[in-house]
């Protein structure tokens, strides 16, 4: 006897690019795209059959009837990223990760919950990644490197061996990391940055070799799920 597969019910939040790349990587055999919320948006960006509501008192409805969710929000706002994620967690819904087909994740590798990996990517051995993170297609992160939380790894960046990027931090396109080098939290390297020494918590890069800009103070908001 075949047993059927129920779809199950996803909650996005956020309704721009991103939340359209979640969009088009699930298996719509198993799962069902029902809601998206976004409060800063009148309508979402891309087309969808998905209910789409920015009013809070829609909010709580639309978490009771989910089962799993993903967090749309992309580039310097890991932090955001990961907070929504957490508080949405503790409404018993679970992460989804979406890994493309051809993405390459070595075995021997240990990946958190909610990653989006995107075709191309590259996770080589022994690599550990954070939950809610990010990989853009063609980025690669080498062999022994450690991810923290939501960080956002870019199109074609390449992160070389042992090296350490703290929570929340963001890797430019076209961006090189050089082995050994620490990133730290809630750092951005901007696009086609060479990194040849530690990057402070805090701390915006750019050019080759990569330099000190000007500093990163990110915020996040969840007061929208007070009290639903």
């Amino acid at each position: 006897m075949i047993k059927k597969v129920l779809q199950k019910s996803i909650i996005i939040y956020g309704g721009k690019s991103t939340s359209f790349i979640i969009t088009e990587m699930i298996d719509k055999k198993k799962y069902k795209v029902k809601f998206i919320f976004d409060p800063f948006m009148k309508n979402v960006e891309f087309e969808t059959k998905a209910i789409f509501s920015n009013k809070k008192k829609d909010l709580k409805n639309m978490i009771k009837k989910s089962n799993f969710f993903a967090v749309g929000i992309a580039r310097e706002h890991g932090l955001a990223r990961v907070k929504i994620s957490q508080k949405l967690e503790t409404y018993g819904l679970k992460p989804i990760s979406l890994i493309s087909k051809s993405a390459i994740i070595d075995n021997s590798s240990k990946i958190g919950e909610g990653l989006l990996a995107m075709p191309a990517c590259i996770v080589h051995k022994k690599v550990k990644i954070g939950k809610y993170c990010i990989l853009n297609s063609n980025s690669c992160v080498d062999h022994e490197s450690n991810i923290g939380e939501g960080v956002h790894i870019m199109g074609s960046a390449y992160v070389a061996g042992r090296v350490t990027v703290g929570d929340y931090a963001t890797i430019g396109a076209n961006a090189t990391i050089l082995p050994d080098i620490n990133i730290g939290k809630n750092a951005i390297v901007g696009a086609g940055a060479v990194v040849t020494k530690d990057v402070k918590q805090n701390e915006i890069v750019v050019g080759n070799p990569a330099k000190f800009l000007k500093k990163n103070n990110p915020g996040y908001r969840i007061d929208i799920f007070k009290n639903i």
